[in-house]
């Protein structure tokens, strides 16, 4: 499974494909503190950093070596599209986000893609 794939699918909004995307991968048994550098710059690599940390947390391991020079978004990224045009929507996601990805300036609801 491309890492890239499910990081596109947040950035654009997609949080359906988002979702299939990690519910696959827990199918196929995937250990999210192995996965491999996609390669991605800017924002989109904040991004997968914060998302592969968040889900190897949830497996409880450390997160990939590579995601400790991902860095910090250059500006608020929100990973729900409502937060960007409801301020209630921003502040639960302001309140809610897990701390690692708060550290990154990445936004999204505490339970974000936890699937079963």
């Amino acid at each position: 499974m491309n890492p890239c794939d499910l990081v596109q699918a947040v950035m654009r909004g997609d949080d359906l494909a988002a979702r299939q995307w990690v519910k696959d991968a827990k199918r196929a048994g995937m250990d999210f503190s192995e996965v491999e550098d996609p390669g991605l710059d800017g924002d989109e690599r904040v991004v997968a950093a914060a998302l592969f940390e968040l889900l190897a947390a949830r497996q409880g391991k450390r997160a990939a070596a590579w995601t400790a020079t991902a860095g910090i978004a250059s500006k608020p990224v929100f990973l729900l599209k409502d937060a960007e045009t409801s301020p209630a929507m921003r502040r639960l996601s302001e309140r809610g986000t897990p701390p690692s990805m708060r550290a990154r300036n990445v936004f999204a609801l505490r339970d974000y893609l936890n699937v079963i």
